[in-house]
Protein backbone atom coordinates (compact mmCIF):
# COMPACT_ATOMS: atom_id res chain seq x y z
CA UNK A 1 0.00 0.00 0.00
CA UNK A 2 1.39 3.47 -0.96
CA UNK A 3 0.80 7.04 0.50
CA UNK A 4 -2.02 7.23 -2.63
CA UNK A 5 -3.98 4.14 -1.54
CA UNK A 6 -5.15 5.93 1.45
CA UNK A 7 -9.15 5.95 1.99
CA UNK A 8 -10.44 9.19 2.47
CA UNK A 9 -11.19 10.12 6.01
CA UNK A 10 -14.63 11.55 6.31
CA UNK A 11 -14.05 13.13 9.87
CA UNK A 12 -11.28 15.48 8.64
CA UNK A 13 -12.74 16.77 5.24
CA UNK A 14 -15.59 18.59 6.07
CA UNK A 15 -15.83 22.39 5.78
CA UNK A 16 -15.94 22.43 9.39
CA UNK A 17 -12.66 21.15 9.95
CA UNK A 18 -10.74 23.81 7.49
CA UNK A 19 -10.46 27.28 9.29
CA UNK A 20 -11.83 30.09 6.68
CA UNK A 21 -14.28 27.51 5.16
CA UNK A 22 -18.12 28.55 5.40
CA UNK A 23 -19.95 25.87 7.26
CA UNK A 24 -22.49 23.91 4.50
CA UNK A 25 -26.08 24.65 6.10
CA UNK A 26 -26.78 20.45 5.20
CA UNK A 27 -26.30 18.58 8.23
CA UNK A 28 -23.88 16.24 8.75
CA UNK A 29 -24.15 12.57 9.26
CA UNK A 30 -23.49 11.29 12.88
CA UNK A 31 -21.42 7.98 11.41
CA UNK A 32 -18.61 6.31 12.90
CA UNK A 33 -15.12 8.04 11.24
CA UNK A 34 -13.14 5.76 9.45
CA UNK A 35 -9.37 6.77 8.48
CA UNK A 36 -6.97 5.28 6.03
CA UNK A 37 -3.95 3.99 7.16
CA UNK A 38 -0.41 3.08 5.67
CA UNK A 39 1.46 0.38 6.14
CA UNK A 40 3.24 0.93 8.97
CA UNK A 41 0.48 2.74 10.95
CA UNK A 42 -1.07 -0.06 12.55
CA UNK A 43 2.70 -1.12 13.92
CA UNK A 44 3.23 2.14 15.54
CA UNK A 45 -0.07 2.11 17.12
CA UNK A 46 1.38 -0.96 18.85
CA UNK A 47 4.30 0.43 19.68
CA UNK A 48 3.06 3.24 20.92
CA UNK A 49 1.01 1.71 23.73
CA UNK A 50 4.04 0.24 24.98
CA UNK A 51 5.28 4.28 24.82
CA UNK A 52 1.93 5.19 26.86
CA UNK A 53 2.65 2.74 29.77
CA UNK A 54 6.11 4.05 29.56
CA UNK A 55 5.00 7.85 29.69
CA UNK A 56 2.89 6.93 32.74
CA UNK A 57 4.89 4.79 34.66
CA UNK A 58 8.91 6.91 34.17
CA UNK A 59 7.40 10.69 33.77
CA UNK A 60 3.75 10.80 35.60
CA UNK A 61 4.11 8.30 38.26
CA UNK A 62 8.13 7.47 39.25
CA UNK A 63 10.50 10.10 39.82
CA UNK A 64 11.78 11.74 36.43
CA UNK A 65 15.39 10.67 35.95
CA UNK A 66 17.75 8.69 33.50
CA UNK A 67 14.77 6.71 32.47
CA UNK A 68 12.61 10.24 31.66
CA UNK A 69 15.33 11.25 29.55
CA UNK A 70 15.52 7.81 27.68
CA UNK A 71 12.03 7.97 27.45
CA UNK A 72 11.56 11.61 25.41
CA UNK A 73 14.91 10.34 23.22
CA UNK A 74 12.82 7.29 22.18
CA UNK A 75 10.23 9.08 21.87
CA UNK A 76 11.73 11.70 19.59
CA UNK A 77 13.48 9.11 17.37
CA UNK A 78 10.22 7.36 17.09
CA UNK A 79 8.06 10.33 15.91
CA UNK A 80 11.07 10.82 13.49
CA UNK A 81 10.89 7.50 11.49
CA UNK A 82 7.05 7.92 11.69
CA UNK A 83 7.45 11.06 10.21
CA UNK A 84 9.89 9.70 7.48
CA UNK A 85 8.03 6.88 6.51
CA UNK A 86 5.07 9.41 5.75
CA UNK A 87 6.74 11.21 3.64
CA UNK A 88 7.76 14.20 5.28
CA UNK A 89 11.61 15.53 4.62
CA UNK A 90 12.09 17.99 8.07
CA UNK A 91 14.25 20.74 6.90
CA UNK A 92 16.96 22.73 8.80
CA UNK A 93 14.43 25.08 11.29
CA UNK A 94 12.88 21.33 12.25
CA UNK A 95 16.70 19.73 13.03
CA UNK A 96 17.10 22.83 15.55
CA UNK A 97 13.95 21.83 17.06
CA UNK A 98 15.01 18.44 17.32
CA UNK A 99 18.49 19.33 18.53
CA UNK A 100 16.56 21.59 21.31
CA UNK A 101 14.26 18.74 22.50
CA UNK A 102 17.32 16.45 22.57
CA UNK A 103 19.05 18.93 24.69
CA UNK A 104 15.98 19.92 27.24
CA UNK A 105 15.76 16.25 27.71
CA UNK A 106 18.76 15.57 29.47
CA UNK A 107 17.66 18.14 32.40
CA UNK A 108 15.97 15.20 33.56
CA UNK A 109 19.37 13.64 34.36
CA UNK A 110 21.61 16.59 35.13
CA UNK A 111 19.08 18.33 38.00
CA UNK A 112 17.05 16.81 40.63
CA UNK A 113 14.82 20.25 40.99
CA UNK A 114 10.87 19.16 40.96
CA UNK A 115 10.00 22.24 39.90
CA UNK A 116 12.51 22.44 36.82
CA UNK A 117 11.34 18.92 36.03
CA UNK A 118 7.70 20.05 35.59
CA UNK A 119 8.49 22.85 34.14
CA UNK A 120 10.91 21.25 31.12
CA UNK A 121 8.19 18.97 30.66
CA UNK A 122 5.61 21.21 29.30
CA UNK A 123 8.31 22.68 27.70
CA UNK A 124 9.06 19.77 25.34
CA UNK A 125 6.25 18.57 25.45
CA UNK A 126 5.28 21.94 23.31
CA UNK A 127 8.49 21.62 21.18
CA UNK A 128 8.11 18.15 20.05
CA UNK A 129 4.22 18.69 19.41
CA UNK A 130 5.42 21.89 17.66
CA UNK A 131 8.18 20.05 15.73
CA UNK A 132 5.91 17.08 14.68
CA UNK A 133 3.40 19.28 13.06
CA UNK A 134 5.20 22.30 11.63
CA UNK A 135 7.69 19.17 9.80
CA UNK A 136 4.77 17.27 8.24
CA UNK A 137 2.91 20.72 7.42
CA UNK A 138 6.39 22.46 5.89
CA UNK A 139 6.37 25.15 8.42
CA UNK A 140 8.83 26.97 9.45
CA UNK A 141 10.48 27.29 12.96
CA UNK A 142 7.77 29.73 14.50
CA UNK A 143 4.62 31.23 12.78
CA UNK A 144 2.77 34.34 12.71
CA UNK A 145 0.21 32.97 14.96
CA UNK A 146 2.04 30.63 17.02
CA UNK A 147 -0.43 29.89 20.21
CA UNK A 148 -2.91 29.39 17.79
CA UNK A 149 -1.30 26.88 15.95
CA UNK A 150 0.00 25.26 18.47
CA UNK A 151 -3.19 25.11 20.50
CA UNK A 152 -4.79 23.39 17.22
CA UNK A 153 -1.76 21.15 16.92
CA UNK A 154 -1.46 19.95 20.65
CA UNK A 155 -5.72 19.88 21.27
CA UNK A 156 -7.86 19.84 18.20
CA UNK A 157 -5.80 17.65 15.85
CA UNK A 158 -5.11 14.82 18.40
CA UNK A 159 -9.39 15.32 19.69
CA UNK A 160 -9.68 14.65 15.84
CA UNK A 161 -8.27 11.79 15.77
CA UNK A 162 -8.04 10.09 18.98
CA UNK A 163 -9.90 6.99 17.45
CA UNK A 164 -7.61 6.21 15.29
CA UNK A 165 -5.03 4.08 16.93
CA UNK A 166 -7.63 1.98 18.47
CA UNK A 167 -9.27 1.46 14.73
CA UNK A 168 -5.15 0.75 13.43
CA UNK A 169 -4.86 -2.32 16.09
CA UNK A 170 -8.57 -3.71 15.25
CA UNK A 171 -7.72 -3.62 11.77
CA UNK A 172 -4.01 -5.73 12.15
CA UNK A 173 -6.11 -7.83 14.63
CA UNK A 174 -8.95 -8.58 11.82
CA UNK A 175 -6.15 -9.79 9.13
CA UNK A 176 -3.20 -11.29 11.14
CA UNK A 177 -3.31 -14.56 11.25
CA UNK A 178 -2.42 -15.49 14.61
CA UNK A 179 -4.82 -12.96 15.94
CA UNK A 180 -7.24 -16.17 16.61
CA UNK A 181 -4.31 -18.24 18.38
CA UNK A 182 -3.55 -15.14 20.60
CA UNK A 183 -7.21 -15.05 21.64
CA UNK A 184 -7.33 -19.10 22.21
CA UNK A 185 -4.78 -18.23 24.81
CA UNK A 186 -5.86 -15.56 26.79
CA UNK A 187 -9.10 -16.97 27.08
CA UNK A 188 -7.25 -21.09 27.96
CA UNK A 189 -5.70 -19.07 30.90
CA UNK A 190 -8.65 -16.40 32.10
CA UNK A 191 -10.80 -19.90 32.68
CA UNK A 192 -7.66 -21.97 34.09
CA UNK A 193 -7.45 -19.06 36.93
CA UNK A 194 -10.16 -20.36 39.38
CA UNK A 195 -8.10 -23.48 39.44
CA UNK A 196 -5.16 -22.11 39.75
CA UNK A 197 -6.45 -20.46 42.73
CA UNK A 198 -7.14 -23.58 43.98
CA UNK A 199 -4.24 -25.11 43.65
CA UNK A 200 -2.01 -22.90 45.11
CA UNK A 201 -3.84 -23.05 48.35
CA UNK A 202 -3.53 -26.81 48.69
CA UNK A 203 -0.30 -26.44 47.98
CA UNK A 204 0.51 -23.50 50.38
CA UNK A 205 -1.15 -25.70 53.14
CA UNK A 206 0.94 -28.81 52.33
CA UNK A 207 4.42 -27.06 52.17
CA UNK A 208 5.54 -24.38 54.09
CA UNK A 209 8.33 -23.20 51.93
CA UNK A 210 5.60 -22.76 49.34
CA UNK A 211 3.50 -21.08 51.48
CA UNK A 212 6.27 -18.52 52.20
CA UNK A 213 7.18 -17.87 48.70
CA UNK A 214 3.18 -17.82 47.67
CA UNK A 215 2.90 -14.84 50.28
CA UNK A 216 6.02 -12.74 49.18
CA UNK A 217 4.37 -12.98 45.88
CA UNK A 218 0.94 -12.08 46.96
CA UNK A 219 2.37 -8.95 49.18
CA UNK A 220 4.49 -7.32 46.21
CA UNK A 221 1.38 -7.77 44.06
CA UNK A 222 -0.54 -5.94 46.98
CA UNK A 223 1.91 -3.11 46.94
CA UNK A 224 2.22 -2.71 43.64
CA UNK A 225 -0.73 -3.67 41.56
CA UNK A 226 -3.38 -1.04 41.93
CA UNK A 227 0.06 1.48 41.02
CA UNK A 228 0.29 -1.02 37.96
CA UNK A 229 -3.79 -0.68 37.32
CA UNK A 230 -3.31 3.00 37.68
CA UNK A 231 -0.63 2.82 35.12
CA UNK A 232 -1.68 1.14 32.40
CA UNK A 233 -5.43 3.05 32.36
CA UNK A 234 -3.72 6.15 32.09
CA UNK A 235 -1.43 4.84 29.35
CA UNK A 236 -3.49 3.88 27.32
CA UNK A 237 -5.20 7.14 26.36
CA UNK A 238 -1.52 8.63 26.64
CA UNK A 239 -0.90 6.29 23.85
CA UNK A 240 -3.82 6.87 21.81
CA UNK A 241 -2.98 10.74 22.21
CA UNK A 242 0.26 10.19 20.81
CA UNK A 243 -0.45 8.08 17.75
CA UNK A 244 -3.11 10.70 17.01
CA UNK A 245 -0.31 13.59 17.44
CA UNK A 246 1.56 11.72 14.81
CA UNK A 247 -1.63 10.84 12.44
CA UNK A 248 -2.99 13.79 12.32
CA UNK A 249 0.07 15.70 12.20
CA UNK A 250 0.68 13.35 7.98
CA UNK A 251 -2.99 14.53 7.37
CA UNK A 252 -2.50 17.60 7.05
CA UNK A 253 -0.61 17.10 4.09
CA UNK A 254 -3.66 16.35 2.39
CA UNK A 255 -5.82 19.17 3.31
CA UNK A 256 -5.32 23.14 3.84
CA UNK A 257 -3.23 23.57 6.81
CA UNK A 258 -4.19 25.92 9.50
CA UNK A 259 -0.97 26.89 10.64
CA UNK A 260 -0.65 28.80 7.49
CA UNK A 261 -3.53 30.23 6.99
CA UNK A 262 -2.79 33.48 8.24
CA UNK A 263 -6.03 35.30 6.55
CA UNK A 264 -7.82 33.34 8.85
CA UNK A 265 -6.48 34.15 12.20
CA UNK A 266 -6.53 38.05 10.93
CA UNK A 267 -10.23 37.75 10.03
CA UNK A 268 -10.94 35.85 13.45
CA UNK A 269 -9.41 39.25 15.33
CA UNK A 270 -11.16 41.20 12.84
CA UNK A 271 -14.17 40.32 14.60
CA UNK A 272 -12.87 40.89 18.06
CA UNK A 273 -12.15 44.60 17.27
CA UNK A 274 -15.58 46.13 18.13
CA UNK A 275 -14.71 48.84 20.43
CA UNK A 276 -14.58 52.43 19.49
CA UNK A 277 -10.92 54.14 19.63
CA UNK A 278 -12.61 57.11 21.44
CA UNK A 279 -13.89 54.77 24.07
CA UNK A 280 -10.92 53.25 24.57
CA UNK A 281 -9.16 55.83 24.69
CA UNK A 282 -11.50 57.63 27.55
CA UNK A 283 -10.98 54.18 29.52
CA UNK A 284 -7.19 54.15 29.39
CA UNK A 285 -6.46 57.94 30.22
CA UNK A 286 -7.35 57.63 33.70
CA UNK A 287 -5.41 54.76 34.35
CA UNK A 288 -2.57 56.32 32.70
CA UNK A 289 -3.10 59.62 35.04
CA UNK A 290 -3.02 56.99 37.75
CA UNK A 291 -0.28 54.86 36.73
CA UNK A 292 1.80 58.54 36.27
CA UNK A 293 0.83 59.96 39.81
CA UNK A 294 1.76 57.09 41.56
CA UNK A 295 5.51 57.24 39.86
CA UNK A 296 5.52 60.55 41.09
CA UNK A 297 4.36 59.78 44.76
CA UNK A 298 6.73 57.04 44.67
CA UNK A 299 9.89 58.49 43.34
CA UNK A 300 11.91 58.26 46.65
CA UNK A 301 10.37 54.55 47.19
CA UNK A 302 11.54 53.19 44.16
CA UNK A 303 14.77 55.61 43.24
CA UNK A 304 16.05 54.27 46.53
CA UNK A 305 16.41 50.93 44.86
CA UNK A 306 18.53 52.13 42.13
CA UNK A 307 20.74 53.78 44.99
CA UNK A 308 21.13 50.18 46.98
CA UNK A 309 19.59 52.15 49.86
CA UNK A 310 16.64 51.78 51.97
CA UNK A 311 13.75 53.35 52.65
CA UNK A 312 14.00 54.66 56.35
CA UNK A 313 10.34 53.64 57.09
CA UNK A 314 10.73 49.87 55.80
CA UNK A 315 12.50 46.57 56.73
CA UNK A 316 14.19 44.54 53.87
CA UNK A 317 11.26 41.79 53.39
CA UNK A 318 8.57 44.31 53.68
CA UNK A 319 10.60 46.53 50.75
CA UNK A 320 11.24 43.39 48.45
CA UNK A 321 7.64 41.69 48.89
CA UNK A 322 6.03 44.68 48.09
CA UNK A 323 8.26 45.96 44.92
CA UNK A 324 7.60 41.97 43.52
CA UNK A 325 3.55 42.39 44.06
CA UNK A 326 3.67 45.55 42.32
CA UNK A 327 5.21 44.38 39.61
CA UNK A 328 3.46 41.39 39.19
CA UNK A 329 -0.32 43.31 39.33
CA UNK A 330 1.14 46.50 37.13
CA UNK A 331 2.92 43.73 34.40
CA UNK A 332 -0.14 42.04 34.32
CA UNK A 333 -3.09 44.70 34.28
CA UNK A 334 -0.34 46.54 31.13
CA UNK A 335 -0.06 43.39 29.53
CA UNK A 336 -3.87 42.96 29.28
CA UNK A 337 -4.77 46.53 28.55
CA UNK A 338 -2.14 46.47 25.55
CA UNK A 339 -4.02 43.54 24.02
CA UNK A 340 -7.14 45.26 24.68
CA UNK A 341 -5.95 48.18 22.86
CA UNK A 342 -3.80 46.66 19.74
CA UNK A 343 -7.05 43.99 19.38
CA UNK A 344 -9.87 45.39 20.22
CA UNK A 345 -10.17 48.70 18.94
CA UNK A 346 -11.81 49.04 16.01
CA UNK A 347 -9.19 50.94 13.81
CA UNK A 348 -6.34 48.21 15.18
CA UNK A 349 -4.11 45.83 13.83
CA UNK A 350 -1.45 46.92 11.13
CA UNK A 351 -3.64 50.23 10.48
CA UNK A 352 -3.53 51.27 14.11
CA UNK A 353 -3.67 55.69 14.43
CA UNK A 354 -0.93 57.35 16.53
CA UNK A 355 -2.30 57.92 19.22
CA UNK A 356 -3.15 54.11 19.82
CA UNK A 357 0.58 53.48 19.80
CA UNK A 358 1.07 55.89 21.52
CA UNK A 359 -1.09 55.18 24.52
CA UNK A 360 0.67 51.05 24.14
CA UNK A 361 4.34 52.39 24.24
CA UNK A 362 3.64 54.51 27.46
CA UNK A 363 2.52 51.56 29.08
CA UNK A 364 5.15 49.63 27.85
CA UNK A 365 8.10 51.71 28.95
CA UNK A 366 5.97 52.56 32.32
CA UNK A 367 6.01 48.44 33.02
CA UNK A 368 9.73 48.18 31.79
CA UNK A 369 10.60 51.28 34.88
CA UNK A 370 8.74 49.40 37.25
CA UNK A 371 10.83 45.83 36.10
CA UNK A 372 14.12 47.59 36.49
CA UNK A 373 13.36 49.54 39.47
CA UNK A 374 12.01 45.55 41.14
CA UNK A 375 15.17 44.04 39.88
CA UNK A 376 17.19 46.70 41.78
CA UNK A 377 14.89 45.95 44.93
CA UNK A 378 15.12 42.32 44.60
CA UNK A 379 19.01 42.65 44.37
CA UNK A 380 19.23 45.03 47.46
CA UNK A 381 17.87 41.72 49.17
CA UNK A 382 19.50 39.27 47.74
CA UNK A 383 22.75 41.75 49.21
CA UNK A 384 21.62 41.65 52.78
CA UNK A 385 20.00 38.17 53.15
CA UNK A 386 21.47 35.87 50.67
CA UNK A 387 19.58 34.00 47.40
CA UNK A 388 16.74 31.62 47.84
CA UNK A 389 14.89 29.57 45.48
CA UNK A 390 11.66 31.77 45.46
CA UNK A 391 14.34 34.73 44.92
CA UNK A 392 16.10 33.42 42.32
CA UNK A 393 13.19 32.48 40.00
CA UNK A 394 11.58 35.67 40.70
CA UNK A 395 14.40 37.48 39.02
CA UNK A 396 14.19 35.08 35.87
CA UNK A 397 10.30 35.90 35.63
CA UNK A 398 11.04 39.68 35.95
CA UNK A 399 14.27 38.98 33.37
CA UNK A 400 11.33 37.39 31.19
CA UNK A 401 8.94 39.98 31.74
CA UNK A 402 10.91 42.71 30.48
CA UNK A 403 12.38 41.21 27.61
CA UNK A 404 8.48 40.49 26.74
CA UNK A 405 7.99 44.22 27.13
CA UNK A 406 10.75 45.65 25.43
CA UNK A 407 9.70 43.29 22.09
CA UNK A 408 5.98 44.99 22.49
CA UNK A 409 7.59 48.60 23.03
CA UNK A 410 9.60 48.08 19.41
CA UNK A 411 6.35 45.85 17.51
CA UNK A 412 4.63 49.60 18.13
CA UNK A 413 7.14 50.99 16.24
CA UNK A 414 8.35 48.13 13.73
CA UNK A 415 4.89 46.79 12.46
CA UNK A 416 6.85 43.89 10.65
CA UNK A 417 8.99 43.23 13.21
CA UNK A 418 8.55 39.23 13.79
CA UNK A 419 7.35 38.88 17.64
CA UNK A 420 6.71 35.54 17.56
CA UNK A 421 10.26 34.75 16.41
CA UNK A 422 12.46 37.11 18.84
CA UNK A 423 9.72 36.12 22.35
CA UNK A 424 10.16 32.35 21.09
CA UNK A 425 13.82 32.67 20.62
CA UNK A 426 14.47 34.78 23.66
CA UNK A 427 12.52 32.18 25.85
CA UNK A 428 14.17 29.26 25.02
CA UNK A 429 17.61 30.91 25.57
CA UNK A 430 16.12 32.42 29.18
CA UNK A 431 14.94 28.69 30.20
CA UNK A 432 17.93 27.34 28.75
CA UNK A 433 19.74 29.20 30.70
CA UNK A 434 17.96 28.89 33.68
CA UNK A 435 17.88 24.78 33.65
CA UNK A 436 21.88 24.26 32.59
CA UNK A 437 22.59 26.67 35.03
CA UNK A 438 21.42 24.28 37.71
CA UNK A 439 19.62 26.81 39.82
CA UNK A 440 19.98 25.22 43.53
CA UNK A 441 23.35 24.32 43.04
CA UNK A 442 24.08 27.88 42.20
CA UNK A 443 21.53 29.00 45.24
CA UNK A 444 24.26 27.03 47.73
CA UNK A 445 27.23 28.20 46.15
CA UNK A 446 26.45 31.61 46.50
CA UNK A 447 25.32 31.97 50.33
CA UNK A 448 28.40 29.24 50.92
CA UNK A 449 30.79 32.11 49.27
CA UNK A 450 28.94 34.91 50.75
CA UNK A 451 29.13 33.12 54.34
CA UNK A 452 33.22 32.44 53.97
CA UNK A 453 34.06 35.86 52.75
CA UNK A 454 32.10 37.48 55.38
CA UNK A 455 29.29 39.39 53.44
CA UNK A 456 26.57 37.11 54.56
CA UNK A 457 26.28 37.45 58.70
CA UNK A 458 24.38 33.97 58.58
CA UNK A 459 24.28 30.64 56.55
CA UNK A 460 20.30 28.57 56.12
CA UNK A 461 21.66 25.31 55.90
CA UNK A 462 17.96 24.76 57.34
CA UNK A 463 16.65 26.99 53.54
CA UNK A 464 19.03 25.04 51.85
CA UNK A 465 18.24 21.38 53.18
CA UNK A 466 14.69 21.92 51.70
CA UNK A 467 16.19 22.22 48.02
CA UNK A 468 16.83 19.08 45.90
CA UNK A 469 19.82 17.12 45.64
CA UNK A 470 21.92 19.89 43.33
CA UNK A 471 22.15 22.25 46.70
CA UNK A 472 23.01 19.04 48.65
CA UNK A 473 26.13 17.60 46.24
CA UNK A 474 27.63 21.65 47.16
CA UNK A 475 27.04 21.68 50.68
CA UNK A 476 29.41 18.09 51.14
CA UNK A 477 31.81 19.40 49.67
CA UNK A 478 32.18 22.32 53.00
CA UNK A 479 32.03 20.56 56.02
CA UNK A 480 34.29 23.35 57.43
CA UNK A 481 32.14 26.28 56.95
CA UNK A 482 29.02 24.01 57.82
CA UNK A 483 30.66 22.95 60.91
CA UNK A 484 31.85 27.03 61.19
CA UNK A 485 28.41 27.52 61.02
CA UNK A 486 27.83 25.25 63.48
CA UNK A 487 25.00 23.32 60.79
CA UNK A 488 26.90 20.56 59.89
CA UNK A 489 25.36 17.68 62.25
CA UNK A 490 21.86 18.79 60.59
CA UNK A 491 23.15 18.62 57.23
CA UNK A 492 24.74 15.56 57.65
CA UNK A 493 21.28 14.40 59.29
CA UNK A 494 19.34 15.21 56.31
CA UNK A 495 21.60 13.51 53.64
CA UNK A 496 21.64 10.79 55.50
CA UNK A 497 17.57 10.95 55.59
CA UNK A 498 17.52 11.40 52.11
CA UNK A 499 19.96 8.46 51.06
CA UNK A 500 17.83 6.01 52.89
CA UNK A 501 14.52 7.27 51.26
CA UNK A 502 16.53 5.70 47.95
CA UNK A 503 16.13 2.25 49.71
CA UNK A 504 12.57 2.68 49.84
CA UNK A 505 11.91 5.12 46.48
CA UNK A 506 15.23 4.00 44.61
CA UNK A 507 13.59 5.99 41.33
CA UNK A 508 14.76 9.43 43.30
CA UNK A 509 18.48 8.31 42.95
CA UNK A 510 17.97 8.19 38.60
CA UNK A 511 20.13 11.55 38.21
CA UNK A 512 23.71 12.46 38.59
CA UNK A 513 22.91 14.81 42.08
CA UNK A 514 21.60 12.03 43.71
CA UNK A 515 24.50 9.75 42.47
CA UNK A 516 27.17 12.05 43.18
CA UNK A 517 25.54 12.72 46.52
CA UNK A 518 25.39 9.23 47.54
CA UNK A 519 29.03 8.85 46.55
CA UNK A 520 29.87 11.95 48.93
CA UNK A 521 28.15 10.55 51.91
CA UNK A 522 29.80 6.97 51.43
CA UNK A 523 33.11 8.30 51.01
CA UNK A 524 34.97 8.65 54.74
CA UNK A 525 36.28 12.16 54.68
CA UNK A 526 37.55 12.52 58.34
CA UNK A 527 34.50 14.77 58.50
CA UNK A 528 31.74 12.61 60.46
CA UNK A 529 29.97 12.00 56.99
CA UNK A 530 28.04 9.50 58.40
CA UNK A 531 28.70 5.36 56.39
CA UNK A 532 25.72 3.43 55.39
Amino acid sequence: MNENDLIPQTDTLTAESIPGTAVSAVPQSSFKPHFGFLKHDPAFAWILLLFGFLFSRYVLFKADGFLTTGFFLLLFLLTEVYLRKAGCRPKLPHHILGIIFCLFSTVFSITASPLLHGLCFIFISAVLIWRTHSAAADAGFVTRFMPFDLAESAFREPARHFGAAPQAMSDSLRHSSTAGTVKTVIIGLLVTVPLTLVVAVLLSEADAGIQKMLLSFSDLLTDNVMALIMQILIGIPAAFWLFALLYGAVQRKKRPMPMTADSYYEEMLGHARKLPNAGVYAGVTPICLLYLMYVVSQTNYFLSAFAGKLPSDMIYSEYARRGFFELCAIAVINLIVILVLTGCAKKGGSTRPKLLTGYAAALCLFTLFIIATALAKMFLYIKAYGLTALRLYTAWFMVLLGVVFLVLLVRQFVKKLPTAAILTVSFTLLFGLLCFARPEAMIAEYNIARYENGTLKELDVAMLCELSEDAYTVMAKHPDTLKQANQWENFAEDAKYRINCYDKQNDRSWNIPAQILIQQMHTDTGNGVPQS
